[in-house]
């Protein structure tokens, strides 16, 4: 079946994965601030800064017709070295911005025959991670906004739900993964004894988005290796 998807934060990572694999069967508008290296004729590129509301009507004038809607865009700092200001970035980003597309959407999704919405949240929804308030605060409230959503939304039939991936190699977590020390004691949280891939989402991604999850809503799927799920 021959979708139209938006995904946000498509520029690198978990975005650009599901974009590249995404576009050999469906057309799909990237949302990001920088392009990404992606020439598929069925993907489309939107440049917009999610912290503006501004920019982000401006990007949903340009779908005409949306099937999915993949609020991934997300960060877990910024330049701005103000922990206020920066705290409130960060929730502007990965909270404000989905509800916002969402909200935006809604109508364009609402004349799908199988309109899904598909939230990124993090393990950080689930456990207390130091040092970073901003992200751990946003992403558990994406995870509350997702059982929000998926009642709020029913009566237009779309189907909100929301993957918490665990450590996956992208530009967030390089420093981590490239740290001999930082990137042990991760890997010693993990049953699957390695470190994720973004194309390791492509699976759920695609059932959530399919017939098959036609009965499957304000669910949270976590994808960490078993992190959440290790004990000694």
């Amino acid at each position: 079946m021959f979708r139209d998807i938006v995904i946000t934060g498509a520029s690198s990572g978990i975005g650009c994965a599901l974009s590249k694999h995404l576009s050999i069967h469906n057309k799909v508008y990237g949302i990001s601030r920088n392009r990404p290296k992606i020439k598929h004729q069925n993907f489309h590129f939107i440049k917009s800064d999610l912290s503006d509301l501004k920019n982000i009507n401006k990007a949903i004038s340009k779908i005409k017709k949306a099937d999915v809607l993949i609020n991934n865009a997300g960060t877990a700092q910024t330049k701005n070295k103000n922990k206020f200001l920066n705290f409130k970035k960060i929730i502007s980003v990965n909270l404000y911005a989905p509800y916002i597309l969402s909200e935006l959407l809604k109508k364009k999704l609402a004349q799908s025959s199988y309109p899904s919405i598909i939230n990124i949240c993090s393990i950080n929804s689930h456990q207390g991670f130091p040092n970073n308030p901003g992200y751990n605060s946003s992403k558990g409230g994406l995870l509350a906004l997702t059982k929000s959503m998926a009642l709020d939304l029913n009566k237009y039939k779309i189907r909100v739900n929301s993957i918490s991936p665990g450590y996956i190699k992208t530009n967030m977590t390089k420093n981590s993964f490239r740290n001999s020390y930082e990137n042990k004691r991760r890997l010693s949280r993990m049953i699957i004894n390695r470190w994720g891939e973004p194309e390791d989402l492509i699976g759920i991604v695609e059932f959530l988005i399919s017939k098959r999850s036609s009965y499957v809503t304000a669910q949270d799927f976590v994808i960490d290796g078993g992190w959440l799920s290790k004990g000694l």
